[in-house]
C-alpha cells in the first residue's frame, strides 16, 4: 500500500478532531473567553509519552494559568515510551526511569528542570488508562477535600478528546467545567513517498506506525454504539458527537490502514 496525498488529507481531518482544543492557546485571555475567569482552579497533566506536553503544562502553571497542579498516571502500556523519550532527551536524561509511575517521572522533570516546588504538585500514580486517570484523580482530590470548578486538561493530543469525555463521565454528577487544550496538533505530510509528521519536531512524540495505530484506534472507541465507549456501549465516556466528515474519513482510511486499528 502506497500512501498518497489523499490519505494525508484524510488523516488531517481525524487528527485535529482528536486533538481537542477548547481554547486557542494556553493564555489567560483565551481561558477567560470560555470560563469567564483568567485562571483555572486546577491543571491536570495526564501521563503520556510526549515531553512537550509536560513542558506546556509546566509553563502554563508557572504563568499562573491554574491555581493548582495535579499529575496523573501510573504504569501502563505506554509507560515504556515515556521512559525511552526521557532516556534520549538531551536535558531530561538524568531523570530516573524504569518501573516507575509516569506521574513520578513527570513530577521529577517539573521539579528539577522547571523549578516547581514538590509541595505544589498533587500526585495520582495508580491509574493505567484514561478512565482510570479520571476516577483516581477524583479520589485524590476528594481525599484532600478539594472541589475545583474549572479543570484544564493536557494529554497526549490523540487522546485529548477521549480523556475529556472520560473525566466528564467519571465526575458525574459534579458540576465541573473541563477545558481541553491539546499541546500540539501532529498533522501529517507526504515525504519521500511515506507518511511523516508535518512538523519535524513531532518525531520526538512517537514513531509513525505507533501514531497511526493511536489515531485509527480512537474513532471506534469514541463512538456511542454497542462496540464503543459511549453510553450505548461500554459506558466509559460521555456521548461524543463525531462529525460526518470525520466518520467518512475514518471509514475510507479503515479500508486501507485496517492493520493499524487497535483491538
Amino acid at each position: 500500500m502506497q500512501p498518497s496525498q489523499h490519505h494525508v488529507s484524510l488523516f488531517n481531518i481525524l487528527i485535529p478532531f482528536l486533538a481537542k482544543r477548547d481554547i486557542g492557546s494556553l493564555a489567560a485571555r483565551d481561558l477567560q473567553r470560555i470560563s469567564n475567569r483568567p485562571q483555572a482552579d486546577l491543571l491536570i497533566l495526564l501521563g503520556n509519552s510526549s515531553l512537550y506536553v509536560a513542558e506546556q503544562a509546566a509553563s502554563a502553571y508557572r504563568q499562573g494559568l491554574a491555581k493548582e497542579l495535579l499529575i496523573c498516571g501510573g504504569i501502563g502500556h505506554s509507560t515504556h515510551y515515556l521512559e525511552a523519550n526521557i532516556r534520549q532527551h538531551p536535558v531530561y536524561n538524568s531523570i530516573e526511569v524504569g518501573d516507575r509511575p509516569e506521574a513520578d517521572m513527570l513530577r521529577d522533570i517539573l521539579v528539577k528542570h522547571w523549578g516547581i516546588a514538590p509541595g505544589e504538585i498533587l500526585l495520582e500514580n495508580r491509574s493505567t488508562n484514561c478512565g482510570g486517570n479520571a476516577t483516581e484523580a477524583r479520589k485524590v482530590l476528594e481525599q484532600l477535600h478539594k472541589k475545583p470548578q474549572t479543570i484544564l486538561l493536557l494529554q497526549d493530543p490523540v487522546l485529548q478528546r477521549r480523556t475529556q469525555a472520560s473525566f466528564e463521565k467519571a465526575w458525574e454528577p459534579l458540576k465541573v467545567q473541563f477545558i481541553s487544550h491539546a499541546a500540539f496538533v501532529p498533522l501529517l505530510q507526504l515525504k519521500g513517498g511515506k507518511l511523516a509528521f508535518a512538523n519535524e519536531a513531532h518525531r520526538a512524540f512517537c514513531g509513525i506506525d505507533r501514531f497511526l495505530s493511536l489515531v485509527m484506534g480512537e474513532i471506534p472507541r469514541l463512538r456511542n454504539d454497542a462496540k464503543g465507549y459511549g453510553p450505548n456501549g461500554s459506558g466509559f465516556i460521555t456521548a461524543v458527537d463525531i462529525p460526518a466528515e470525520v466518520e467518512e474519513a475514518y471509514t475510507e482510511l479503515a479500508d486501507i490502514y485496517g492493520l493499524f486499528v487497535r483491538a
